[in-house]
């Protein structure tokens, strides 16, 4: 808001002469004319600051609600990570119990093999049990195939969270800022609010002053 130079001045001149030779030339309506116009001034200039504050209280409030809104928003992200990493912890320990399983399976076969040389008779026996075996492997193999995939999603996923909480920690921070400026401009206007009122006293107590001494003469 732009106030006009010659209202936010006071005619410092007028009383600062106010016991000097050039202040007795200049009558006392005179005088008295340009004190009122500095009373005048300084209650406009106090009556502008006082609604930049009631702007600037106003503004800080509905920052602060955005601030709320998106600390909340971050919270539910962190969550979501939180709850996708703990999915991704456990299809891990699937993965470490299936890899166990197929490795089991397959050291069983390596040592079925090398009984089907030793025991002929019981060739046909080791190689049903290899039939039920490559089964179970193909099992395990499909289950990590299909876990695989839900990898991908989750990693996907954890990917996407991650973008997600980078963005609403840069609103945050930005917010942040926001409402620091608005703190900041908040100190300025009551520091001229206090300033200005103490302009009006100072203004009305020589107005009442100038007014009893025109009754007075």
């Amino acid at each position: 808001m732009k106030l006009n130079k010659a209202m936010m001045t006071l005619t410092l001149g007028v009383l600062m002469s106010l016991h000097t030779t050039a202040f007795a030339q200049t009558t006392a309506k005179e005088g008295l004319e340009r004190i009122k116009t500095n009373l005048n001034n300084s209650k406009s200039n106090l009556n502008e600051y006082e609604k930049n504050l009631k702007v600037v209280e106003g503004n800080i409030t509905e920052v602060g609600k955005v601030k709320s809104q998106v600390e909340g928003q971050q919270k539910q992200v962190q969550q979501q990570m939180e709850d996708n990493n703990k999915a991704m912890g456990k299809i891990g320990t699937q993965e470490k119990d299936l890899q166990r399983l197929i490795a089991d399976e397959q050291s069983k076969m390596a040592l079925e093999n090398a009984k089907i040389a030793e025991f002929e008779a019981a060739i046909a026996k080791i190689k049903e049990n290899q039939k039920k075996r490559e089964m179970n492997i193909s099992d395990y193999q499909l289950q990590m195939s299909q876990l695989q995939e839900e990898k991908k999603i989750w990693s996907s996923r954890a990917n996407s969270l991650k973008e997600q909480n980078t963005e609403v920690s840069k609103k945050l921070r930005s917010v942040a800022s926001e409402e620091n400026e608005w703190k900041a401009k908040q100190k300025g206007y009551q520091g001229e609010v206090k300033r200005w009122s103490k302009e009006v006293e100072r203004q009305t107590t020589i107005s009442e002053s100038y007014n009893s001494l025109a009754e007075n003469k």
